[in-house]
């Protein structure tokens, strides 16, 4: 039964009025890749795609262009978006896994969240269903209506025995005065007329009780279960097969249409039948293949497929690609001359130009992907040498070099000579990479399988690019053949890494102007002696260290250590290529399994994580700047960032007048107090509650409208007494106050 929220969140009101996270300052840009379509929605001039690792990606028509939403705070909620619907008002509502339902204003402007606090039985959102501006809310605990103002209820409500044998919703359909509910254990209906006080299982007819999806045109019902279409039957109550459209994996309603996403390809609902629609993709044997579709008033088709959008037409669909990396899981980026250049491990190598992305794809076949790689699988090392071209290690393939400077980028693919190695494989492990100040190239090398596979030290190029000699514990004394981080000082001195064993130096003006003499390396020893490595940067006369567990610094001129921070959380156990970097001005950047912390020279520390930053993920595996401009570029397991600094935001529109409202009000109070919510013309709020003696009760802060403000309570967490109190906000430049009436 459908009733009106009472105190479900008592434990919760407590954090109602509390100082939000920090939000981070400065430019974002979030460059991200998207693969999986969870849901389509096409109007005329825009197609909608809720994406599962990249937010909500709109194509616009008329502009033949992509744009991206991505999660930020007072933003999105997440770039994981299972659902989306349109209510009558033109705003647009995101539900995602576990961070409620997101909701974008009329005007594209502002961003309001919908979740557990506000009374959604979970903030796993399944299913959304607009009937005008009421909304539906289907979560893994159960359904919500929303009422256009407010949660007005629940199924299950607290309290109450659920009528549902599993409260994971699949999908909600109103038809007439029905609203239909699927789970894993079939459909059940309820009478909107009757407030749901009585629930029916209709499962009669079905192949199987676990139906995953439920759709309608507003004439017909249709629900997907084992691969079968069923059609509801109002006269008998029953479900029959719609067949005629293969073993179907989506079905999805649209501008008055039904569409069925199958091994046959797309089908539009015509009548009594099933209509191929001509060309359309086809879902794979198992699961949905990665396919959904959607129909616009114009009747025109849309498909999603392997992160493309294809377009019906004729005499053949048009397919269209999103702009974005060649995957998202990043381990390695290169900022040289302006472009970007990124490594994803599973996906291949990328490069942002004049913000065009061209990427290197691993799906390409062995021998022929674009260029001249060799194969661009499993890139982990980058390093630009002295005539702009980069470096690639590519794990099992060879060491690529490519000189994309000319409108037609050539690879050469290094193989080291075989009389000066024991396996190409172990060459192409490369990990860490430096360049001193002649031009030669050092790249620490790793290995897929230290059990099994000895790495094989430092390789170290010439600066015209041919291989020249390798620097191995054999020959050089080095600690280890695993090395993990390499730096060149300001005095010709190369530093570096290893797993549990600390760092070494080594002085290459000993070696001669060709490098050929092997260098002798020095052990730091010491507290050094069983360190765990992962990075190391010069900075004048600096060398900062990475372990699992702080930052260090040891003075260059004297290999002496000056100083230790802490960090957030360890470094990525293997992902981790190149998580520390020092800025022009001395700032040092570090990435961790727990974002990412700027030390600035000045002192201190700020720390950027999902909570209060873009950052897709919280496992960062590179940092590098910009030394140009100063920007920051950080590598995700789910994503590529861009962080500037220095960007000053613009001022905020100044408000004529502040206008809001304050309800409810009169509010009656109770043992768990109220929750007295604000909204308004401005995009933030802050301000006092003030009573009648002049005396402030409490500070309250809110991001959005419809955002709860006050929670009865004083600065003690003491309930108020009843009476005439004062809400005095601030917001976008104005002022105003309002009068709010508390009863008991």
């Amino acid at each position: 039964m459908i009733r009106p929220l009472r105190a479900l969140w008592i434990a919760s009101i407590a954090l109602a009025c509390s100082a939000p996270a920090a939000h981070a300052t400065g430019a974002w840009t979030s460059y991200l890749r998207p693969v999986t379509c969870n849901d389509l929605i096409a109007t005329r001039d825009t197609v909608w795609m809720a994406t599962g690792e990249a937010g909500i990606v709109r194509y616009l028509r008329a502009e033949d262009r992509f744009e991206s939403i991505v999660r930020e705070p007072g933003s999105l909620a997440s770039n994981q978006v299972t659902t989306m619907t349109f209510d009558r008002s033109g705003r647009l509502w995101a539900g995602t896994p576990g961070k409620g339902v997101s909701r974008l204003s009329e005007d594209g402007e502002d961003w309001s969240l919908v979740n557990a606090f506000d009374g959604l039985p979970s903030d796993s959102v399944t299913v959304l269903f607009a009937d005008g501006d009421t909304v539906w809310i289907g979560t893994t605990r159960g359904i919500a209506l929303w009422d256009g103002r407010q949660i007005a209820g629940t199924v299950p409500d607290l309290g109450t025995p659920s009528p549902f044998a599993n409260n994971l919703v699949t999908g909600i359909v109103v038809l007439g005065d029905t609203l239909f509910v699927s789970t894993p254990t079939g459909v059940y209906l309820a009478r909107l007329s009757q407030q749901l006080t009585t629930w029916s299982l209709a499962n009669s007819g079905l192949v199987t009780p676990n139906i995953v999806g439920l759709v309608t045109d507003r004439t017909e019902v249709f629900a997907l279960g084992n691969g079968a279409a069923h059609r509801w039957s109002r006269g008998s109550g029953t479900w029959g097969v719609a067949g005629g459209n293969g073993s179907s994996r989506r079905l999805r309603a649209d501008a008055g249409r039904i569409l069925s996403v199958s091994t046959l390809g797309v089908f539009r609902w015509v009548g009594d039948v099933w209509q191929a629609v001509s060309g359309s993709p086809i879902s794979g044997p198992t699961g949905d293949g990665g396919v959904d579709m959607t129909i616009d008033v114009d009747g025109v088709v849309f498909a999603a497929q392997a992160g493309q959008l294809l377009e019906q037409a004729s005499p053949s669909w048009i397919a269209r690609r999103p702009p974005g990396p060649v995957g998202n899981d990043i381990v390695n980026v290169l900022v040289e001359g302006g472009d970007v250049y990124v490594n994803s491990p599973n996906f291949g190598f990328s490069r942002l130009r004049d913000g065009v992305w061209r990427n290197w794809e691993i799906t390409t076949p062995w021998f022929g992907v674009d260029t001249t790689f060799r194969f661009v699988g499993y890139p982990y090392s980058l390093q630009v040498d002295g005539f702009g071209r980069k470096w690639i290690g590519s794990w099992d393939a060879s060491m690529a070099r490519l000189d994309d400077s000319g409108p037609i980028p050539s690879v050469a693919n290094y193989f080291i000579p075989l009389a000066a190695r024991d396996s190409l494989a172990k060459h192409t492990y490369g990990w860490a990479s430096c360049m001193d100040s002649s031009g030669y190239l050092y790249f620490g090398l790793d290995t897929p399988d230290r059990g099994g596979v000895e790495p094989a030290g430092i390789d170290v190029y010439t600066p015209d690019g041919d291989w020249l000699i390798n620097y191995r514990t054999v020959s050089t004394g080095i600690i280890d053949n695993q090395v993990r981080a390499l730096a060149v000082d300001r005095n010709g001195r190369l530093w570096a890494g290893f797993p549990s064993l600390g760092v070494a130096h080594a002085d290459l003006a000993t070696t001669g102007p060709q490098r050929l003499t092997l260098p002798t390396f020095t052990s730091m020893g010491g507290e050094f002696a069983s360190l765990d490595i992962f990075g190391i940067a010069a900075y004048g006369d600096s060398i900062w260290v990475l372990t699992t567990s702080s930052l260090r610094r040891i003075r260059a001129s004297t290999q002496f250590p000056v100083s230790q921070l802490d960090i957030p959380a360890g470094p990525a156990p293997r992902g981790a290529v190149h998580p520390l970097d020092v800025a022009a001005d001395g700032s040092v950047w570090v990435g961790s399994v727990d974002g990412v912390r700027l030390y600035p020279r000045t002192g201190g520390f700020q720390d950027f994580k999902v909570d209060n930053s873009p950052l897709a993920d919280n496992e960062v595996r590179t940092v590098r700047v910009d030394r140009a401009t100063g920007a920051v570029w950080i590598a995700t397991a789910a994503g590529l960032h861009r962080y500037d600094p220095a960007y000053t935001p613009p001022p905020a529109p100044q408000l004529p007048r502040l206008e809001f409202t304050a309800y409810p009000n009169p509010v009656s109070t109770s043992g768990a107090g109220f929750q007295l919510r604000l909204r308004g013309n401005a995009s933030t709020y802050e301000g006092e509650v003030i009573d009648l003696r002049g005396t402030r009760v409490r500070r309250f802060r809110a991001d959005g409208e419809n955002r709860i403000v006050w929670d009865g309570r004083d600065e003690d967490g003491r309930l108020v007494p009843a009476g005439i109190y004062f809400l005095r906000a601030r917001g976008d430049g104005a002022e105003a106050a309002k009068r709010v009436v508390v009863l008991r």
